[in-house]
C-alpha cells in the first residue's frame, strides 16, 4: 500500500508521491489574476515537466459581446472559443531571464479554436519545462493576443518546490503519461527581454482601488487585459515604447505613456494611475491640447486626446460638460478673455464635428483670472495656458 504525506501549503494542499517523485499543489495560492473565468486547480511537478491544471468556466447567459475571453478567441452565437497560445511560459517574478518553456496541452487546442458553449466547463493541462527546485513562487504568462481575443495572466502562484530532490527508489523510473496532440505545439521561441511595471489603479476622489482594463499595441497586435482587484501588473518588451489606455466603466479613460527610459531599468517599474469619476462637478484639464500662440485654431496635436473625449461622451449619452478656457497674464487683458473664449469655442467645434450635440457643451473664457500657479517662469505660465473641461450632468 503506497504511503503518502499529507502537507498543509499556504492556501492549497501538498501531496508528495516517493515513487513518482511527484510534488502536488492542490488549489495552489495566486496573488493576482485577470479575471475569474479561468482558475487553476493544481500544480504538479515531476523530473520533467511543471504540469499546470486549470479550469475554464463560461458564464451562463452571457452575451458575446460584451465577454472577455481568459484565452484568445473570437465570440460565438450562444458561446465563445478558446485556445492556448504556444508562446505561453512561466516566469521567476522579477526575473525575466528566468523562463520555462511551453512544451504542450492536453484538453485544448493550440493551433485551432475550441468551441465553448454557455455555461459549459473545460478542464485542461498545460505541460512546461521543469521549475528550478527552490523556486515556489511563478507567473504563468500567456504569449500575445492576436488582435481577436484576450489573454489572461496569472502572477504570483505557490506551488512547493523544494530546493533538495524527493528521492525515489531506483528501480522505479515512472513519469507520468503525457498524450500527443493530433498537431503537437511547436516550442515556444524565445522572448526578447521584459520589462515588468505594476501598481493600482484608484480612484482619483475616493482613492479606492477599482477594477480597470489596460489596452496597448504590442508589435501590431492589440492587447487588452483586464483586472479585477485595481492591482495591475504587465510584462512588456524592454527598450520599447507603449501607449496605454486605462479605462474603468463610469470614469474618464487615461492614457499613460512608457519610454524606452522607463522600460529599460532591470528593476520592476512601480507607477499607480488615478482616473477620475464620471461626476457631476468633477472637473480636468486637457493636458495635450495645443495652439499656435495667441491664435485658437486647434492643432492637429489635440485631436487624440479630444477623440477619446468624444468616446466617452458618446458613452455616456447623458452627459453635459462646460469647457473653460485659461491664458496666462501676459498681454491685454480683453484680448485674453476673448482669446480664452475662442478657445474653448475652437473645442466645442471639434466635438460637433465628432457628432456631440452641441446642446451637450457649454463654453466659458476666463482669460487671466483663474490662474492655477502665480509663477513667472516659462514653465508656470504654460501651466495656466488650458482647457478644463467641468461634467455638468454624468
Amino acid at each position: 500500500m503506497k504511503r503518502l504525506i499529507f502537507l498543509l501549503f499556504v492556501s492549497g494542499v501538498l501531496r508528495v508521491s516517493p515513487l513518482h517523485a511527484q510534488i502536488i499543489t492542490e488549489n495552489p495560492k495566486v496573488e493576482e489574476q485577470s479575471a475569474p473565468y479561468v482558475t487553476i486547480t493544481k500544480v504538479e511537478l515531476t523530473d520533467q515537466y511543471t504540469i499546470v491544471d486549470l479550469l475554464f468556466k463560461n458564464p451562463k447567459n452571457q452575451s458575446p459581446g460584451n465577454y472577455q475571453f481568459p484565452f484568445p478567441g473570437m465570440p460565438q452565437s450562444g458561446g465563445s472559443q478558446i485556445w492556448l497560445d504556444p508562446n505561453t511560459r512561466l516566469y521567476k517574478p522579477g526575473e525575466i531571464d528566468v523562463r520555462f518553456k511551453f512544451i504542450k496541452a492536453e484538453g485544448i487546442p493550440t493551433r485551432e479554436r475550441r468551441s465553448v458553449g454557455s455555461g459549459e466547463e473545460v478542464a485542461f493541462r498545460a505541460y512546461f519545462e521543469r521549475l528550478t527546485p527552490g523556486i515556489e513562487i511563478f507567473d504563468f504568462y500567456e504569449g500575445r493576443s492576436d488582435g481577436r481575443g484576450q489573454t489572461w495572466n496569472f502572477y504570483g502562484i505557490h506551488a512547493a518546490n523544494p530546493k533538495k530532490a524527493v528521492r525515489k527508489p531506483a528501480e522505479v523510473i515512472t513519469q507520468p503519461e503525457v498524450k500527443e496532440e493530433t498537431n503537437p505545439a511547436e516550442p515556444a521561441a524565445e522572448i526578447t527581454g521584459l520589462a515588468i511595471i505594476k501598481g493600482v489603479v484608484y480612484d482619483n476622489q475616493t482613492k479606492k482601488a477599482i477594477k480597470s482594463t489596460i489596452a496597448y499595441k504590442d508589435e501590431g497586435d492589440s492587447v487588452s487585459t483586464s483586472f479585477s482587484s485595481g492591482n495591475y501588473r504587465l510584462s512588456l518588451e524592454k527598450n520599447s515604447h507603449y501607449t496605454l489606455l486605462v479605462s474603468s466603466p463610469g470614469y474618464l479613460s487615461k492614457t499613460v505613456e512608457l519610454n524606452e527610459e522607463d522600460l529599460k531599468s532591470e528593476s520592476t517599474l512601480i507607477r499607480d494611475i488615478y482616473l477620475l469619476p464620471l461626476a457631476e462637478g468633477v472637473s480636468f484639464t486637457l493636458d495635450k491640447i495645443y495652439f499656435e500662440t495667441s491664435k485658437y485654431e486647434l492643432l492637429q496635436e489635440s485631436f487624440k486626446e479630444l477623440d477619446e473625449l468624444v468616446s466617452v461622451m458618446k458613452a455616456n449619452r447623458g452627459m453635459r460638460i462646460k469647457v473653460e478656457g485659461h491664458t496666462d497674464n501676459v498681454g491685454d487683458f480683453d484680448k485674453n478673455l476673448e482669446l480664452s473664449r475662442k478657445r474653448a469655442q475652437a473645442v466645442k467645434d471639434y466635438l460637433r464635428s465628432k457628432g456631440i450635440d452641441e446642446g451637450r457643451v457649454e463654453v466659458q473664457g476666463y482669460g487671466q483670472t483663474r490662474p492655477v500657479t502665480s509663477g513667472q517662469s516659462e514653465e508656470e505660465k504654460s501651466k495656466n495656458r488650458r482647457v478644463e473641461i467641468v461634467i455638468l450632468k454624468a
